[in-house]
């Protein structure tokens, strides 16, 4: 934007704001002042044993009414059926991770559609039916009934949460043991093991530890060469006489110790800080006369500093141009074989075809690279030269030899890839990540059964609030239309041209005023999503402080917010006198 028209848009927002307090101030001395249609209605003495009364009231409501029932069944009917029919790719990995998102996506939905109809439902049919004179006739403060339904509404999710959540989690359990059971015929059956032996055999999986490698040296067949007292060339014999989808799958249940049943924390690798560079480069555009002379100076460093960012972030090929990072996560434990791991995504510009090259075939869409971990100069550095997927998310394991003792790790990375394809490595989005573990899979699952309710919150909220003076009908149909914008704001900004790919040779005014407007209704209609199920089953934890931030930022400040506007409103309706 030029000077006048950034000027104008800070007189305007001043404005706005004072126009916003102003009313702010109406409102709270109209809802707190003698005439605001309830007699003494802020006291807190017996405050939780009414609240709790009205909560029990529309707990119970809940479990008699048709649409709290219905929901329930759906949910409870879906998770089996899920069990049987989630497939995934076909592997053992695949059939867990989907049947985790099915389960967990199907009852954070049903869990947000209940409650809103039942939220919308709590009192406005009450007051068509007129069956809140028998409350507000009583001495009760109208905050409190509003606060007794919340939490009626609240509980019901609550319970429905625990009992799914519950269900998921022996369904994930489920799974594997039906893996281990099919196992352990297959080994009886094609690998000539007796019961006995083939029991032995599968229960020493569950003990296996370190980091995973291909073929032999995998842990899962050590495991087994402990518990047969075979050599590994026998195992890999008896192997290769099970189906070939029984030895895809124990490839994969090797991942899925590593990958999703446990829960990690992520530490990304950032662009280090380039304002020096930044301001080295301007100052040489300015002194060699080529700045822009339509462009102001905070546009032309971005400018600056989004090139140096690419640059920075684009791997040519050779070993000349490798890359060096260092990341400080938790120190190592003793007795752990790994500690970390790193998460990858390689770009590329467009198509890789195949190429031979040594012997060795190049697959097409992959990036021949070299990753380093540790000090190069120490005994205990480790590094691997494979060929990766572009565009792909992939991962690596890091030895715990090769982290500092205060828990730094050094990240090395050559593009040694003999086509000749420029690769990048998408920094700023996350594209490099290191992972730890912080936590078991009960942890991560339970996490994130929180993390679902926290917009379960902020929608009981919205739909206890518009309950008040809509409805039930034409409430419902509010707040559901607000929590499908709420959900595809992504969608509206694209449809409204105001992202940053819309962005032309200027910022013009029209465009500020669209992420404005898109920025505003987002932050008034956000409800919180912590992604909670791509979270369980990328085996991440959602983390006690994301679910403290959440809670803050919207059960805590938005719900109270909208919680003192349902209270104004129902402290300025007259339903009944007050009978003492």
């Amino acid at each position: 934007m030029t000077s006048s028209e950034n000027t104008l848009f800070m007189i305007m927002f001043a404005f706005g704001v004072l126009m916003g307090l102003v009313f702010l101030v109406y409102v709270i001395r109209q809802a707190f002042g003698k005439d605001s249609g309830e007699i003494g209605g802020w006291e807190l003495r017996g405050s939780s044993q009414r609240i709790a009364a009205i909560a029990r009231t529309t707990l119970a409501e809940g479990m008699r009414a048709r649409v709290g029932a219905g929901f329930a069944v759906m949910i409870v009917v879906a998770i089996p059926i899920f069990w049987f029919t989630s497939e995934g790719d076909g592997t053992i990995k695949g059939k867990l991770q989907m049947f985790l998102s099915y389960s967990l996506g199907f009852t954070g939905f049903c869990l947000s559609l209940l409650t809103i109809f039942f939220s919308c439902r709590s009192l406005s049919v009450e007051i068509a039916s007129r069956q809140i004179y028998s409350i507000v006739s009583k001495p009760i403060p109208r905050w409190q009934i509003i606060a007794g339904k919340w939490l009626g509404v609240m509980v019901l999710n609550l319970l429905l949460l625990v009992v799914a959540t519950v269900a998921t989690y022996g369904g994930a359990r489920g799974i594997l043991f039906g893996f281990r059971q099919e196992l352990r015929h297959e080994l009886e059956t094609y690998g000539g093991l007796t019961p006995t032996q083939a029991a032995e055999t599968v229960f020493a999986m569950g003990n296996v530890s370190g980091i995973g490698k291909a073929g032999t040296e995998s842990p899962i067949i050590t495991a087994m060469c402990q518990a047969l007292n075979r050599s590994t060339d026998q195992v890999a014999e008896m192997l290769l006489r099970l189906p070939e989808q029984s030895r895809v799958n124990l490839r994969r249940f090797d991942e899925i110790r590593r990958q999703v049943l446990l829960a990690r924390a992520a530490l990304p690798v950032e662009v280090p800080d380039l304002s020096d560079e930044v301001l080295r480069q301007y100052q040489k555009l300015k002194d060699a006369g080529e700045l822009p002379t339509d462009w102001t100076d905070a546009r032309i460093r971005r400018q600056i500093r989004s090139a140096l960012t690419a640059q920075y972030c684009t791997v040519p090929p050779g070993p000349q141009n490798s890359r060096q990072w260092r990341v400080k996560g938790p120190p190592p434990v003793k007795g752990r074989d790994v500690i970390m791991s790193i998460r990858f995504k390689l770009n590329a510009p467009g198509y890789v075809p195949p190429r031979e090259i040594q012997g060795q075939m190049l697959e097409e869409n992959t990036l021949l690279c070299a990753w380093g971990f540790g000090d190069p100069k120490k005994a205990e550095f480790a590094n691997t030269l494979e060929p990766y997927p572009v565009n792909t998310n992939y991962e690596l394991e890091i030895p715990s030899s090769c982290v500092e003792d205060d828990g730094t790790v050094i990240i090395s990375f050559a593009n040694l890839d003999p086509r000749r394809n420029d690769l990048n490595i998408d920094l700023p989005n996350r594209g490099l990540e290191v992972l730890y573990r912080v936590g078991s899979f009960e942890t991560g699952i339970a996490q994130a059964a929180l993390a679902i309710l926290i917009p379960i919150a902020g929608l009981a909220s919205f739909g206890v609030c518009a309950s008040t003076f809509l409805s039930f009908p034409v409430g419902t149909l509010i707040v559901l239309t607000l929590f499908v914008i709420s959900s595809s704001m992504g969608f509206v900004a694209d449809a409204l041209a105001a992202t940053k790919d819309y962005i032309g040779p200027n910022v013009t005014w029209d465009f500020e005023v669209r992420r404005l407007t898109v920025d505003a209704i987002n932050w008034a209609l956000a409800i919180g999503d912590l992604d909670p199920v791509s979270q369980v089953i990328e085996g991440r934890a959602v983390g006690w402080s994301a679910l403290w931030d959440g809670c803050w930022r919207f059960v805590l400040l938005k719900g109270m917010a909208v919680f003192a506007i349902a209270v104004i409103v129902i402290r300025r309706r007259e339903m009944a006198a007050v009978i003492v």
